[in-house]
């Protein structure tokens, strides 16, 4: 004879009224969109365990995804800067090299003023960027097309701007205000400077 807290073991009485919500599936994009809002809140204090208490799920599970914090780190600035795009810039051949060039610099603003921690990273040299990188030169190389520039004068140019966008990035100037255009102007005059004096 079986007892009454048996029988109900086997077979539940079925509640009237919705049934329990169950847990939204977890894949990459769940994942990547929890991290980076959990990024941006912790900053350093971030990390697996921690975003796998914010998904409801066990750290191990993220495991399956990506095989720890840099690699999820990686896949994050590749979704978050795929705007970068060589294939489809943001600009027109038809515009001069300087309107080109405000083109690039505002949407690169645009994407690391929205992710200020990724700035901080890519400074202190924690996070590996060489696609962004990448993208970024082709882009900045297609924006200067036509300027009569040589090589060495092209990379201090990139560099200088790169590390002026960051630093105006890091002290949390909007990206859409626009007195930034005029130092943008600057470090083009000066690369072109540096051609007309070699």
């Amino acid at each position: 004879m079986k007892t009454q807290k048996l029988q109900a073991t086997e077979s539940p009485v079925r509640r009237a009224g919705r049934p329990r919500r169950t847990k939204p599936a977890l894949d990459s994009a769940a994942i990547l969109q929890a991290a980076l809002a959990l990024l941006e809140e912790k900053g350093d204090a971030f990390s697996m365990r921690a975003l796998a208490q914010s998904l409801g799920v066990d750290a191990m599970a993220l495991y399956h995804y990506y095989a720890g914090k840099e690699e999820l780190l990686l896949a994050l600035m590749a979704q978050r800067f795929a705007a970068l795009d060589p294939q489809q810039p943001p600009f027109t051949q038809r515009q001069g090299p300087q309107r080109r060039l405000l083109a690039l610099c505002a949407l690169y603003l645009e994407l690391v003023s929205a992710t200020p921690y990724f700035v901080r990273l890519m400074a202190r040299g924690l996070v590996e960027q060489a696609d962004v990188a990448q993208r970024f030169t082709t882009l900045f190389e297609q924006a200067l097309d036509g300027l009569d520039l040589d090589k060495k004068t092209r990379l201090r140019g990139r560099d200088t701007l790169v590390d002026f966008l960051h630093g105006y990035a890091l002290a949390g100037r909007p990206a859409s205000e626009t007195q930034w255009h005029a130092s943008v102007g600057l470090i083009l005059a000066g690369m072109a400077a540096g051609r007309t004096a070699v």
